[in-house]
């Protein structure tokens, strides 16, 4: 059988270059592949090919030798791609090549605590296995193209030559804010489910687990004073784990919440060094993270550093670049590209407290919920699908909102129908699919983002608990209060000190003025204005009409549009890479 003749073009990089630390690949069942590399690649890219595969990854500029994220076993047999960290033994992204595909190869079905993408290529091509961490925080995606199997841990890096978009996905994320599922925003590119395989030799393909949802706990373990002991000794033991991991410098984003002020804590008390950054950014005209999270430095003399915002014209160039690192899933974390070009020259693991305040004070704070599952799944649709969009959104152009609750609904089915159902769903779609992004998609190469509040053992005892108990406790809260009192005296983003004063909007509205202007721009020159024309129904295109006329009327439409502005802008400067040649 001749070979299989494909190109892959490179993105030409958009202004700001920005540079995801990715891998991605491709693998046939039978046939060879003659792979064609066009175009300037990234700055720091590793390949690696076999008969019926190949193999790309970014490389971290702070190792020496540089680190690539794909390796392959001396005598040939293995290839891996690896994204991320487990913490048995403690492995992560820049381990050495070898002691990552021993891992792999000796038994990819066992309990994987950590967070966390990956490809294993075996039997010198024969088989291939696609996997990622129990929950599906760290991304992977897949699609099939001319009997090839594409994967990446960016969907950017799967385009082909006949890519369309997935509107169902995009209504969804404009009605909720996360997509469902495991839609991404292009038809037939899927995202690896939570916890899921996907394992393919010759004409086999299947998703298997390597741990099913359903043997997690089902919230049903009353919560009482020798539960919140055990959570603060729990989450210490998960602390040590995640600190084992070698030859990494530590780092702390600093907020005034809670979930940053708990991981502070086990810092604290282990005498380990660390530097702490706060971006400045403003809650409901309030500038409660830079200040107290200053105090907190100054009164515990930590090395810390503020992150101010960038002048207007670079926040909105910072924007796009999120879009682009994000291939515009999620519409949140503007202010983090700033903290990405503020970390240190040194390899670094950073401490994300993703999935703490949610575990210990379940998301959805809905009246009504944590009751039944029943009565639970109705509440979870009506809270994340309100039609918005009914009155702007061209009819004949999109899916109706009933498939988009449907789709959402079958996803919800699919989950652990307990009583902690509301939790799942939100850590799975929303913390999962539009708040991991910031430091899984925007991370540059050479750190890692660990997680602390996703060591399976902590997971494990916080899901036991019943819902409701932590909705009254707020665990986060407790915690630091019984056991950490000097950290829980200061106010922040969960205590709004009443004294705390407003100060002007002006700059939000600026630096919110200045990514509108930037997007329609970059929509004009890419000719996607009558696309998105072609969306909107009379209402919606005469308020992007309207939107030309004053800095207020731009504003307003910014805050509706903004997210097809983006799905469009996506659309239009979608550069196909693959193509059979």
């Amino acid at each position: 059988m001749s070979a299989l003749r494909i190109g892959f073009t490179w993105p030409s990089s958009p202004p700001s270059s920005p540079t995801d630390n990715f891998f991605f690949g491709i693998w046939h069942p039978r046939r060879a592949i003659d792979l064609r590399w066009h175009g300037e690649p990234p700055a720091g890219v590793a390949t690696l090919t076999g008969r019926n595969w190949a193999l790309a990854s970014a490389v971290s500029p702070l190792h020496d030798p540089g680190g690539a994220l794909v390796h392959q076993a001396a005598d040939g047999e293995t290839a891996l791609a690896f994204r991320g960290y487990v913490l048995a033994p403690p492995l992560h992204s820049y381990s050495a090549g070898a002691e990552l595909i021993d891992y792999w190869q000796s038994n990819p079905w066992r309990e994987h605590n950590g967070v966390f993408a990956v490809a294993r290529i075996a039997g010198h091509g024969a088989e291939i296995l696609l996997a990622t961490d129990l929950l599906g925080f760290a991304p992977l995606y897949y699609t099939r193209f001319d009997g090839a199997l594409l994967f990446a841990t960016n969907p950017r890096w799967l385009v082909t030559t006949d890519a369309s978009s997935d509107l169902v996905a995009w209504r969804g994320l404009l009605e909720s804010g996360f997509l469902a599922a495991e839609r991404t925003l292009t038809e037939g590119v899927h995202r690896l489910p939570a916890g899921k395989a996907l394992l393919a030799s010759g004409a086999s393909l299947r998703l298997t687990s390597w741990q099913e949802l359903d043997t997690l706990p089902k919230g049903e373990r009353r919560l009482d004073a020798a539960g919140v002991a055990e959570v603060e000794r729990v989450f210490h033991e998960a602390m040590d784990r995640c600190l084992a991991l070698p030859r990494l410098d530590v780092l702390l984003p600093l907020s005034s919440g809670h979930d940053s002020r708990r991981i502070l804590s086990s810092l604290l008390r282990r005498g380990r060094p660390f530097e702490a950054l706060t971006c400045r950014v403003f809650h409901q005209g309030r500038d409660l993270d830079a200040r107290y999270a200053t105090e907190m430095a100054r009164d515990l003399g930590l090395r810390h550093r503020v992150i101010e915002p960038a002048p207007a014209s670079q926040f909105a160039q910072d924007d796009l670049t999120r879009q682009v690192l994000t291939d515009a899933e999620t519409g949140m974390h503007s202010w983090v590209p700033r903290l990405m070009a503020a970390l240190p020259a040194a390899p670094t693991m950073l401490l994300d407290g993703i999935a703490g305040d949610i575990l210990g004070n379940p998301g959805f704070r809905i009246p009504g919920l944590y009751q039944s599952r029943e009565r639970d799944l109705g509440i979870i649709l009506e809270a994340s699908l309100p039609g918005a969009y009914q009155r702007v959104l061209a009819r004949v152009a999109w899916p109706d909102a009933t498939s988009v609750r449907e789709d959402l609904r079958s996803y919800l089915l699919s989950l652990p129908q307990e009583v902690n159902l509301a939790e799942f769903a939100f850590i799975l779609l929303r913390q999962r699919r539009a708040t991991a992004p910031w430091s899984q998609q925007l991370l540059p190469p050479g750190h890692v983002a660990v997680c602390p509040f996703l060591d399976l053992d902590y997971l494990r005892l916080l899901l036991s608990f019943v819902p409701a108990d932590k909705h009254a406790t707020i665990l986060q809260r407790r915690c630091l209060a019984e056991f950490w009192p000097d950290l829980h005296r200061y106010p922040g983003t969960r205590d709004i000190p009443p004294q705390s004063r407003r100060r002007s909007t002006r700059i939000d509205r600026e630096l919110t003025l200045a990514c509108a202007r930037s997007t329609l721009a970059e929509l004009e020159s890419r000719g996607g204005l009558a696309r998105l024309r072609d969306l909107l129904s009379a209402r919606g295109r005469l308020a992007l009409l309207a939107a030309r006329a004053s800095r207020h009327l731009m504003l307003r439409t910014h805050w509706q549009l903004g997210t097809l502005e983006e799905l469009v802008l996506r659309e239009q400067d979608r550069q196909h890479g693959w193509k059979t040649e």
